[in-house]
């Protein structure tokens, strides 16, 4: 066996790294490609989240022909329709059409025309392991109640302006009572025929009624009338003969509120209008649903102790739907939720925080007096 030298191990080494130089080049070019395909893919998906499925329950003639020509004429609308209005949860026919298109049907025959319907509501509902008649009794029920919700609004808005007019007209007789009643310098009182513009909702807008009042002028000096209205407001009447949902502030209101969403689904849809209502020109956070103080014992991912908030009813039937239906993008109602608890959790850290500085200032302020008097005694 012939010695090995130097020489020999220095060529064997150089053959060795020239090789693994070949390796690292050849895995190089691999880890290129799977980086090409990886960036292909994730711009494919952020494609299909940026073209996210929207749709906006129907309102009239016109829609009503456009939708139902898209599915006619494609299949993959229609498939994102049915999983768009399959994911609602408790969907009903107003998810698919307006109550003002709906209160001309009488009953679910008249329906059976219309191609969302019948491609849409039924098909789902029969999924759903509903029969005909079941969903018959099903859309007469909703149909009558759309209807009844309807009368009781327009009665509703007629006994307020009944009741304004009376408020107005017993204000004025009071205010004139109550001048008769005071002591007056002057010789005479003058009563001056005034308008009142008072502006009123009717279907087509906003209109203005006048109204002609007797307004008692006396001429004394410094004399102010006082307003005839203070002390009335207005309440807004977000639901005809549903229940109104207030602000969970504890483990007993969720529960109570968690058995309603569970069994009854006119209070969920009546939750649902009525926040969609409150989020009229504003901002819809968890706030709207949940007090600073009930969620103490919650985080958005159920860790360190804390319960799953994302985990409860009012987050996923009433948070979650309001969110979808306010047109926000699915990717991004997680980062604002986060965002929201984190405000929700820093006003309430700070709110706790004046408490205890106002506590702790009261303290020092009675020790001081304490002192103080102490000091006077030994004096």
């Amino acid at each position: 066996m012939p010695d090995i030298t130097n020489e020999h191990l220095m060529k064997l080494i150089y053959r060795l790294i020239k090789k693994v130089d070949l390796i690292e080049e050849k895995l190089n070019r691999v880890l290129e490609v799977v980086e090409t395909e990886k960036t292909k893919q994730s711009g494919k998906f952020q494609l299909e989240e940026q073209e996210e499925f929207k749709f906006y329950p129907i309102g009239n003639d016109e829609e009503l022909d456009f939708i139902s020509t898209k599915i006619e004429s494609d299949e993959m609308y229609k498939m994102n329709l049915r999983n768009f209005i399959k994911s609602i949860p408790y969907f009903t026919l107003e998810d698919i059409f307006t109550e003002d298109f709906l209160c001309d049907f009488d009953e679910a025959d008249m329906l059976e025309a219309l191609i969302p319907f019948e491609e849409i509501f039924v098909y789902l509902k029969r999924k759903e392991g509903m029969n005909e008649n079941n969903i018959k009794t099903l859309v007469t029920t909703e149909l009558t109640r759309i209807k009844c919700r309807i009368r009781n609004r327009g009665n509703s808005k007629r006994k307020r302006k009944f009741d304004e007019f009376n408020i107005s007209k017993t204000s004025s007789e009071t205010y004139i009572e109550a001048i008769s009643d005071q002591k007056i310098d002057s010789e005479f009182i003058e009563f001056v025929e005034i308008e009142d513009h008072t502006q009123t909702d009717t279907i087509h807008g906003n209109e203005t009624k006048s109204i002609k009042k007797l307004i008692p002028v006396t001429y004394m000096e410094d004399t102010k009338q006082e307003n005839l209205y203070e002390g009335y407001s207005k309440t807004e009447d977000y639901s005809d003969d549903e229940e109104y949902f207030k602000r969970i502030e504890n483990d007993r209101e969720l529960r109570k509120v968690c058995e309603k969403i569970k069994t009854d689904p006119a209070y969920l849809k009546s939750v649902r209008k009525q926040m969609l209502r409150a989020a009229e020109g504003r901002n819809f956070t968890l706030s709207f649903l949940f007090s600073a103080d009930f969620i103490d014992d919650y985080n958005l991912l159920g860790i360190l102790g804390k319960k799953d908030l994302t985990k409860l009813p009012p987050y996923t039937h009433i948070y979650l739907y309001i969110k979808r239906k306010l047109g926000t993008p699915a990717h991004e109602i997680a980062t604002q939720a986060r965002n929201e608890f984190k405000q929700m959790k820093n006003r309430s850290f700070q709110k706790k925080f004046r408490h205890r500085q106002k506590l702790k200032q009261a303290n020092n302020a009675e020790n001081k007096e304490t002192e103080e008097s102490k000091e006077k005694v030994g004096h």
